[in-house]
């Protein structure tokens, strides 16, 4: 019987390091969280996640293996090669929300990679 991962021990990295603790950051070993990023220097923030997709059967047993995938600016990518560059900013789940609202809503905030210039008070959520 394989039971999938809890949600708490998947987020237990990313809520801590939202709580302000220290926690370890090894290449190539991503935990699951959402982040922004920078696509360039100066550029806008762009959202990222990374997370686990995996199939449960109707007895809540895993039917097969756990994948750990990674999306940066709405675009799938390996989540190790992707790691060391998002976990620096880890974001609640509603700032990540707020942020892909951000774009929707602003086309210049689209324009990931090249730098842009704000004034305070530009833009609003």
């Amino acid at each position: 019987m394989r039971q999938p991962t809890t949600l708490a021990r998947l987020y237990a990295w990313h809520r801590a390091a939202l709580a302000g603790k220290a926690v370890p950051i090894h290449e190539g070993e991503p935990e699951c969280g959402w982040f922004k990023t920078r696509m360039v220097k100066g550029g806008p923030f762009v959202p990222a996640s990374i997370s686990v997709k995996r199939e449960v059967d109707e007895n809540g047993e895993l039917a097969g293996d756990e994948r750990i995938v990674c999306e940066v600016n709405g675009e799938r990518c390996d989540p190790a090669k992707a790691w060391l560059s998002i976990c620096k900013n880890p974001i609640s789940r509603v700032e990540y929300l707020d942020l892909q609202d951000l774009q929707r809503r602003h086309p210049e905030m689209a324009a990931t990679h090249a730098p842009i210039r704000l004034r305070a008070g530009q833009i609003r959520p």
